[in-house]
Formats: C-alpha cells, sequence, structure tokens
C-alpha cells in the first residue's frame, strides 16, 4: 500500500482547503456624498423692514380714510335733513299752538264780552234791548264754535275745554234764571246774576287762563331754535377731519392738492357757514315776530279780555245799588291792566285814547251814582248816544278787536314763510353732504389705485 493511500486512510476524510490570507495593503474606503451647503440670507435692517411695513400698511390707510370721509359725509347730509325738517316742523306746530292760543283768548274775550252785554242790558229792566241780546247770543254761539274747533286743533286741550264747556252751559242757564225773574220784576233776579259772574270768574275763567298759558309755553317752546346749532358744529368737525386726512394724504404723496378731498373739505365748509347763517337768521325772525306781532296779539287779547272785564263790573257796580265797591275795585284792576298792555302797543296810540274816552265816561257815571242820581248814572251806562258809556266803549272794543285779528294774521303768516327755506335747507345740506362723501372717496381712490 502505497504511502498516500496509508494517510489517506488513516483519516478517511480529505483535508479541506486552505484559503488564502488576505493581502497586507487594504482597498481604499470611499466617503459619503456630502450637498452643497445653502447662502444663509442675510438679516434685513430695520430701516428696509420700516419701509416694506410702511408700504404694506399705507393702502390699508387709504381704505380707513375712504370709510371715515364716506360715514362723515353721511352723518353731516342726514343729521342736517334731520335738522332743518325738525325745524320746519317747530314752526308748524309753533304756527298752530299760536293758532290755539288766539282761539283760547277769543273764547275768553267773547265769554266776557257776553256778560258784559248781559249785565247792562240787566239795568234797563223788563225786556232787553234786541240789539244787546243780539251781541249776547252771538257771543255765546261764538264761544260754542271756538270750543269745538280748539279740542279738534289740539288733543291736549280737550279735558279742560270739555269743562269749560260745562261751565259756559252752566253760566248761560243762571243768566236765563235772571232774565225770566228781571222781566217779572223780582230782584232774585238780580242775585241770579251775581251768582253767574261770579261762577264765570271763579270757575270758567281760570280754565281759560290756564290754557292760554299751556298754549302760549308751547308756542314759545317751539319757536327756539338752539337744537339747530348742532348742524354746524358737527359739520365743523367733520370738516376738521376732512382737512387732516387731506394733509395726510399730501405728505404721503408729497401731492399738495387732491382734488377729491379738496372739493368735499369745500361742500363741509359751506354746510357750515351756511347752517350757521340760516339758524342765525331764523333765530333773529322768530326773536322780530316773538317781539312783534306775537306780542302785539298777547299784549291786545289781555287788553280786550280786561276792557270787557272792567265793562261788566261797571254794570255790576250799579246793579248793587251802593253796595259795590267791590266791583268798582275790580273795574280798575282790570282798567289798570288794560292801561298798562294798551302801552305795549305804541303803534296804536289811537286805542289809548279811545280807552281813555271810556274811562272817563265810566268816571262820569261814579260821580252820578255817588251823588245818589242812580237813575241818570243807569241811563248813562246803557245809553246809545254818543257820549254813553255803551258806545264809546264799542268804538274802542271794535278798533281793538280790528287790530287784533290783524296782529294774529301777521304772526300766523310770518311763521308760515319761514318753513319753505327750512325745507330747502334739508334738501340742500342732504345733496351736500352726500356729495362730499362721494367726492372725498373719489379723491382717496385715485392715491388707492397706485398701489395696485
Amino acid at each position: 500500500m502505497s504511502q498516500a493511500s496509508h494517510h489517506g486512510g488513516a483519516t478517511g476524510v480529505a483535508a479541506p482547503p486552505i484559503a488564502a490570507a488576505p493581502s497586507a495593503t487594504a482597498p481604499p474606503i470611499t466617503p459619503p456624498a456630502t450637498t452643497p451647503a445653502r447662502p444663509i440670507p442675510a438679516k434685513p435692517s430695520p430701516a428696509s423692514s420700516a419701509q416694506a411695513a410702511k408700504a404694506r400698511s399705507t393702502p390699508q390707510r387709504l381704505r380707513l380714510l375712504s370709510l371715515s370721509v364716506v360715514v362723515v359725509g353721511v352723518v353731516v347730509a342726514l343729521l342736517g335733513a334731520l335738522t332743518f325738517s325738525y325745524l320746519a316742523f317747530s314752526l308748524s306746530r309753533a304756527q298752530a299752538d299760536t293758532a290755539q292760543l288766539i282761539r283760547v283768548q277769543k273764547i275768553q274775550s267773547n265769554l266776557l264780552t257776553a256778560d258784559a252785554t248781559a249785565t247792562n242790558a240787566f239795568l234797563v229792566g223788563g225786556l232787553e234791548p234786541p240789539a244787546q241780546r243780539e251781541v249776547y247770543d252771538q257771543a255765546l254761539s261764538g264761544i260754542s264754535l271756538l270750543i269745538v274747533e280748539a279740542a279738534e286743533a289740539q288733543p291736549a286741550d280737550a279735558a279742560a275745554l270739555a269743562a269749560l264747556n260745562q261751565q259756559v252751559t252752566s253760566y248761560a242757564a243762571t243768566i236765563e234764571q235772571a232774565r225770566a225773574n228781571n222781566r217779572q220784576g223780582l230782584p232774585v233776579g238780580a242775585q241770579y246774576l251775581r251768582n253767574a259772574s261770579a261762577e264765570l270768574r271763579s270757575t270758567a275763567l281760570p280754565i281759560l287762563d290756564n290754557l292760554v298759558s299751556a298754549n302760549a309755553g308751547r308756542a314759545t317752546d317751539q319757536m327756539d331754535v338752539r337744537a339747530g346749532y348742532l348742524l354746524p358744529a358737527i359739520s365743523l368737525l367733520a370738516l376738521a377731519g376732512v382737512i387732516i386726512g387731506q394733509v395726510w394724504l399730501a405728505r404721503r404723496f408729497r401731492r399738495r392738492i387732491n382734488v377729491g378731498m379738496l372739493v368735499s373739505a369745500v361742500l363741509l365748509l359751506v354746510i357750515t357757514a351756511g347752517g350757521f347763517i340760516a339758524v342765525q337768521q331764523l333765530s333773529s325772525s322768530l326773536s322780530s315776530i316773538s317781539n312783534g306781532s306775537y306780542a302785539a296779539v298777547n299784549a291786545a287779547a289781555d287788553a280786550r279780555i280786561d276792557a270787557n272785564n272792567a265793562k261788566s263790573n261797571e254794570s255790576l257796580t250799579l246793579i248793587a245799588r251802593g253796595s259795590g265797591q267791590a266791583f268798582e275795585d275790580a273795574w280798575k284792576s282790570s282798567a289798570d291792566s288794560v292801561t298798562s298792555n294798551l302801552g305795549r302797543l305804541s303803534e296804536r296810540p289811537e286805542l289809548t285814547t279811545q280807552w281813555q274816552a271810556y274811562t272817563d265816561v265810566h268816571n262820569e257815571i261814579r260821580e252820578l251814582d255817588d251823588d245818589g242820581r242812580w237813575d241818570r248814572a243807569v241811563a248813562k251806562a246803557t245809553g246809545s248816544g254818543r257820549e254813553s258809556s255803551n258806545t264809546v266803549f264799542n268804538t274802542f272794543d271794535q278798533n281793538l278787536a280790528s287790530y287784533l285779528d290783524e296782529q294774529s294774521q301777521n304772526a300766523s303768516s310770518s311763521l308760515a314763510n319761514e318753513q319753505p327755506a327750512m325745507v330747502v335747507g334739508a334738501i340742500l345740506v342732504l345733496l351736500g353732504g352726500l356729495a362730499a362723501a362721494l367726492l372725498g372717496r373719489w379723491g382717496v381712490a385715485a392715491r388707492l389705485k397706485e398701489y395696485r
């Protein structure tokens, strides 16, 4: 057996091949791929940041300015329209309240005219003169119509006028009782007459006094135009705002004039000045009316009321036959009031002269009565001659009534004449304010376009 076979036989397994040893030099290691470095942006300077913020905020400010101009223009337009409409309405109410005041004063004077006529006719005895009866009936008929008109014209007076109507009805009934007894020659008739006159002065006249005061107060309040100065005050503030906006635009865009804003400012200036002048002129006109025809109406009405009250007390003094000092004192009080009110009517001095003529006749009547010549005093008081109390007084009363009607018409027409100007003012300010809003917005929009 050969050696090789012996060796292989000894182990029984062939030996595995031996791997070759690694080389002493290692292959090179490839480094990982690297991305190029990004450039670091430079940090913006504070100046450039401010410029960018300013550029972004300018359109916003322009839009805000545009909105502000529109708002102030619309506010001025609406406020102006409302202000002048309110003034026109106030003038209308003042006219209505003045007319109501005149109605109430006519009721008062007619009521005292009726009483003066009734008491004077009572002195005649028996059947009263038909002419005086007619005057009395016309006065009461006029009172009834005026009460109805006044209640319809001013609902606030309706309750007082209803109470007044009841008192007038009661007065008329008592007067009829006095007449019935007087026709029969019964002395109780004089007591009925005194009771009727006393009831008239204690119940009906106080109601009328309150109505006169209430309507005079309403008319005076409606002629107060101080609220009208709110418009020029607000429009002046709006004008200041538009000027500030115009200055900002000039500095920001380096342009002195923005046509839209300039015209808007001019319109607001016109509204401010025009509104102030209009309210000032209206205040002056109303002051002239208040101190002129309106004051004349009140003075003439008071004079006529007191004059008829005095005439009634003249007859009541004679009816009392020696015990009528209280009525004579009432006559003097009324006469003093008439003289005072006539002194305020300087343009009609003849009324003072005519009243003095009646006063002289009354003094003659008092002298006759105080001397015991009562019949002659009554004849002087009830006669129809040129020198009688009735004739002289009626001349004064008719002229005063005519003057009162004239001044009433003047006061009413003067108030009515002021109303159209207020309506025109409301329309003009409305249009002017809206135009200021639109033109201001147009002016700002022209600058805003530069950013689009």
